[in-house]
């Protein structure tokens, strides 16, 4: 997703969108990939960082980098499917809204 996220952003600058109009396939994939996946992918990631960080605030710090990166880059691929290129994709439904992503991610916050 980042890269095709850098990517698209890229294009959108340059006005030349419409070059990723044929990724239907690559879309959906992300799309479908990200929310079967992300819950988990969130959980172990916390997991793994706590475990293998024993210094507290730099696990914290870790993770808290991870999942602010994690929520600018859906933002981004939010963003770049809701350019006219793209709004008439059917997988669009299936993405996970923003603020629910945020609210779930924020659980993971640790606290002091």
């Amino acid at each position: 997703m980042i890269a095709f996220v850098k990517e698209s952003e890229a294009l959108m600058e340059k006005g030349q969108l419409d070059k990723l109009r044929n990724d239907e396939a690559r879309i959906t994939q992300l799309v479908r990939g990200f929310s079967s996946t992300w819950k988990q992918s969130v959980e172990a990631l916390s997991q793994d960082v706590m475990r293998s960080f024993t210094n507290f605030k730099n696990g914290t710090s870790i993770i808290q980098g991870a999942l602010t990166q994690l929520i600018q880059y859906y933002h981004g691929f939010h963003k770049v499917l809701s350019q006219p290129a793209f709004r008439s994709l059917a997988v669009r439904s299936e993405l996970i809204n923003l603020h629910h992503l945020m609210v779930e991610v924020k659980k993971h916050k640790p606290n002091f």
